[in-house]
């Protein structure tokens, strides 16, 4: 594109922001004509030199609700007629692009000139970025994402040294204090920031690529924790590796491998580990808090029914996630079987988010039902000294509203409660939507069965992947403890990892 062009281009994308950040709503004609009568000089002066040097590809791009300025055109049409050496259809086409943008009275402005006047606007030099005033929100598209945002947001949210501290990652603006009907005065975009000056005077910077990432638009664009669902033979053909006990404790190397493994598929495994208490302790501190409950710190599991739950027998135990009952269940378990002397016991391993993909695919009304209908979960122990009555209410599947992304499964038929939280209405759909749930969890080929022995400690994450038991001999002793999740995917983070 020719300087002059280049310049004129300039001039009326400032003119039309000055009249859009001066005057509000109301705009006389005589801005963004002057803005047009400007550039329709500058294009007739360079017609000759531009067709000697034909610009490159244009790369003007049309803003929401079909919103492009005229001359974004005009290249495209300069090359084509350059190209051809029709120069007499060029300048025809220079005449009714000038007459198009002369802005005489009594004429009609084209929908494209008068947008100046109601407030669109493309930044310069940014054609990847286009943006409107509203009366409550701002209208911006950057990149592919079209973003709507809101004036009180967009205030609530600055990122000056007087709103937030960047040392402490804090609001120190106090939202209470924001007007509810605050207005920016004006409004500037550059290739790569947003600047808005509010009526106290104030301005607000924004990187695009920052307000892509965190505006509700962007966000249900992004994956909070990627993953990899697995059946038991895309897990086999992976080939996960498990990280050796040392590595795991005395390297981020190896912490980070393990936790990368753990965030992907939901369950993990260190090997080498000492089989005693002590050390199955040492290893479960390593990635977060032991999380205390009902059942203690560290814990023992034999078969000599010492707590009332059908765990502590020798029977099979059906897939399920523990802990139910509590309103947030447990994030992580650690398994280790430090002693095994007879026949059976395998570890059943089953991918929930799997299953309920297959149900989403297959019968989403299923999907949607169980995402919404809370039920209760309970436990009621009165056995030796343990008494205990807990309840946990929550939805089978738990999903993020913004992109539904599903992110716990609350799955356990021991535990589940009386259903006295689904109207008559509701309850036969339920159980139709349970069902196929449940089907897709007992599908054989979803089924991953692995033996524990002394030395291999197993991380599930207690959120997705549903664990069980088949019936056993002799005697087997588990230790194990339960990990606070939030502490689990802070180290995450800490190594670089998304969680």
């Amino acid at each position: 594109m020719c300087e002059s062009f280049r310049a004129a281009r300039s001039a009326c994308w400032e003119q039309g922001a000055a009249a859009a950040a001066g005057g509000g709503g109301g705009r006389s004609r005589e801005e963004p004509g002057a803005a047009a009568e400007t550039l329709g000089n500058s294009i007739r002066s360079a017609s000759q030199a531009s067709l000697h040097h034909p610009p490159a590809q244009p790369r003007a791009r049309r803003a929401p609700g079909g919103f492009c300025l005229e001359f974004s055109h005009f290249t495209a049409a300069q090359v084509s007629c350059a190209r051809s050496g029709q120069q007499k259809a060029y300048r025809m086409w220079c005449q009714r692009l000038a007459w198009l943008l002369r802005g005489s009275s009594g004429r009609r402005w084209p929908r494209s000139v008068a947008a100046l006047a109601r407030g669109h606007h493309t930044a310069p030099r940014s054609l990847r970025c286009a943006w409107q005033l509203h009366g409550d929100h701002l209208e911006l598209t950057y990149g592919n994402t079209l973003m709507r945002l809101d004036f009180v947001w967009l205030r609530d949210h600055c990122r000056s040294a007087s709103c937030y501290n960047a040392k402490t990652n804090q609001r120190s603006l106090d939202t209470a204090s924001v007007d509810l009907a605050i207005r920016p005065q004006a409004v500037r975009v550059d290739e790569s920031t947003l600047f808005l000056t509010w009526p106290d005077g104030h301005v607000t910077r924004y990187g695009l690529e920052w307000l892509v990432k965190n505006s509700y638009e962007g966000q249900k664009k992004q994956v909070m924790h990627p993953r990899i669902l697995w059946n038991a033979e895309i897990y086999r053909q992976a080939q996960v590796p498990s990280v050796d006990c040392r590595s795991f404790l005395e390297t981020d190397e190896g912490l980070k491998e393990f936790l990368q493994n753990f965030l992907l598929y939901g369950i993990a495994f260190v090997e080498n580990v000492a089989p005693t208490k002590e050390d199955t302790e040492i290893l479960a501190e390593r990635i977060s808090i032991i999380r205390e409950t009902i059942y203690g710190r560290m814990w023992y599991f034999t078969s000599d029914f010492s707590r009332g739950d059908t765990a502590y027998t020798k029977l099979a135990l059906d897939r399920h996630t523990d802990t139910t009952y509590f309103q947030e269940p447990c994030g992580i378990q650690v398994f280790h079987c430090l002693k095994h002397e007879g026949t059976g016991g395998r570890t059943l391993l089953v991918d929930g988010f799997h299953a309920a993909e297959q149900v989403l695919r297959r019968a989403p009304e299923h999907f949607e039902l169980l995402s919404r209908v809370p039920l209760k979960h309970e436990y009621v122990e009165n056995v030796g000294g343990c008494h205990n009555h807990m309840i946990g209410v929550g939805p089978v599947l738990n999903v993020y509203p913004w992109n539904n992304e599903l992110y716990l499964i609350r799955y356990n038929n021991y535990d589940r409660a009386v259903i006295n939280t689904v109207p008559h209405d509701v309850v036969r759909r339920w159980y139709h939507a349970h069902r196929a749930l449940t089907t897709e969890l007992r599908r054989p080929e979803n089924e991953l069965w692995v033996k524990l022995k002394p030395g291999k400690a197993l991380f599930v994450d207690n959120w997705r992947v549903l664990h069980g038991r088949e019936a056993f001999t002799g005697y087997r002793q588990l230790c194990g403890c339960y990990l606070t999740r939030d502490d689990v995917l802070n180290t995450a983070r800490l190594l670089g990892l998304q969680a």
